[in-house]
């Protein structure tokens, strides 16, 4: 039996729209064994079908590779859905990686990153869900180009995942269809060095650059208790406070752990449910052999 364990992921990373994303220490398992029909263990009933995007993007790999083999699944899955925290990348970059396993390895994690950037569309995730640690991506010519980026161990990344959703689609219409030179000078100098900021641990230099002004400030309102949430963490320590994704889940970057009296503040004071996790920065996605989790690249 196969196993496959693949990584929970944040993009953009504030000033980063639609190109740094990182991999966090949340996961989805998946057990495969070929089958004589495809069957779907332990998913929801609206997405135990054909449209499951694990079964796409194992289907459509088989197909480039010449060789579909039907197969039971079962899922395991802890990345929770349309919360900003690349939980459709997670489904399907492990379908991928299962239907190259059971083609014999066919494929370099190179071509298994153009693959599933070609299916998810945009790269922001699913590098990140495949090589671990924090990428930076893009197109060019038509193929896919990532990178990774260095983080300074001491930092500690808080995940706040409140009990509702905001969709992809609601969380893209909401944003302009244009902006100006003003506006993406700004975000482009502040990636910049928001990337240096983490690989060197300038906390400083970090708390200067993780502004936006491409998604941030309009995809907040989708987020209720946004305000109360975000001012909590700031007065907390020195800190970051972004969105993860496209939301709804946020996150606080820091040298320390959020407090405790701050966790009660925002438990206590929200109309919303938040859970507030302690993550780390993850390797990325893996398969289990000889009693224990090797990574695909």
């Amino acid at each position: 039996m196969l196993k496959i364990r693949v990584p929970a992921t944040s993009a953009n990373i504030g000033p980063g729209f639609d190109c740094l994303g990182l991999a966090l220490t949340l996961y989805n398992y998946f057990s495969v064994e070929p089958s004589d029909s495809y069957e779907l263990v332990n998913v929801e009933e609206e997405f135990n079908n054909s449209d499951n995007l694990f079964l796409e993007a194992y289907r459509y790999t088989s197909g480039l590779l010449g060789s579909e083999t039907p197969v039971k699944v079962t899922f395991d899955c802890n990345i929770p859905i349309s919360r900003g925290l690349g939980s459709s990348s997670a489904l399907i970059t492990a379908g991928a990686i299962a239907a190259n396993k059971l083609c014999g390895d066919k494929m370099s994690s190179g071509e298994l990153f153009q693959v599933i950037s070609d299916i998810e569309g945009h790269p922001d995730n699913v590098a990140p869900c495949l090589y671990g640690g924090m990428t930076a991506s893009l197109q060019n010519d038509g193929r896919w180009l990532s990178a990774q980026i260095s983080i300074d161990s001491r930092f500690k990344f808080c995940v706040l995942i409140p009990d509702f959703e905001v969709s992809t689609e609601q969380a893209r219409a909401i944003l302009p269809s244009e902006y100006s030179r003003e506006d993406s000078v700004f975000n482009s100098s502040h990636a910049i060095l928001l990337c240096e900021a983490l690989r060197t641990g300038n906390m400083g230099l970090l708390m200067a650059s993780a502004k936006d002004r491409i998604h941030e400030p309009y995809r907040m309102r989708l987020i209720h208790d946004y305000d109360l949430v975000r001012d909590i963490c700031l007065d907390d320590s020195d800190s970051v406070f972004l969105i993860s994704g496209s939301g709804s889940t946020c996150m606080m970057i820091s040298m320390s752990e959020l407090s405790e009296k701050s966790r009660s503040r925002i438990h206590e004071g929200t109309s919303h449910n938040w859970e507030i996790r302690d993550l780390q920065i993850s390797q990325g996605a893996c398969y289990w052999e000889d009693h224990k989790w090797k990574t695909i690249i």
